[in-house]
Order: C-alpha cells, then sequence, then structure tokens
C-alpha cells in the first residue's frame, strides 16, 4: 500500500471519528440539557407553591396583628372604666 493512500485512508477514518465522538457527545449534553430543564420546571412549581405558603402565612399573621389590636384596644377601655 503507498504511503499517501494510507495517510489519506487514516485521515478519514480521523475524520469519522471526531464526527461520531461529536455526535455522541451532543447526544449526551441534548440529554443532560433535557434533564437540567425538568429540573427547572420542578424548582419553579415548588417556588410557586413555597410562594403561595408564604403569603398565606403573612396573611394569617396579619390577620393575629389586627386582633391582637382589638384586644389590646378592648383592655384600654375596660382599665379606663
Amino acid at each position: 500500500m503507498e504511503p499517501n493512500l494510507a495517510i489519506s485512508l487514516g485521515s478519514v477514518l480521523s475524520v469519522f471519528g471526531v464526527f461520531f465522538a461529536v455526535n455522541r457527545d451532543s447526544k449526551k449534553q441534548s440529554a443532560e440539557m433535557a434533564d437540567l430543564q425538568a429540573r427547572v420546571r420542578q424548582l419553579e412549581a415548588k417556588a410557586q407553591s413555597t410562594e403561595k405558603a408564604l403569603q398565606e402565612l403573612l396573611t394569617s399573621i396579619q390577620e393575629i396583628k389586627v386582633t391582637l389590636v382589638r384586644i389590646d384596644t378592648k383592655l384600654s377601655n375596660i382599665e379606663d372604666n
């Protein structure tokens, strides 16, 4: 076999090898990206749930504060009489 032919065949095989390696890496990255996107969606849903619970807690705390002010006012009125 001529040296130039062997070099040419080696170059062609190298190009195919690089192509397949890039293709394999691309598929792996696509799978990782899909996994990351699923995790982001899950975290966003969890964040919405947490935000809703936090808003409910803040509303409850505000209602408790209003009730405590009423109780304090009533106690002050009783003490004044």
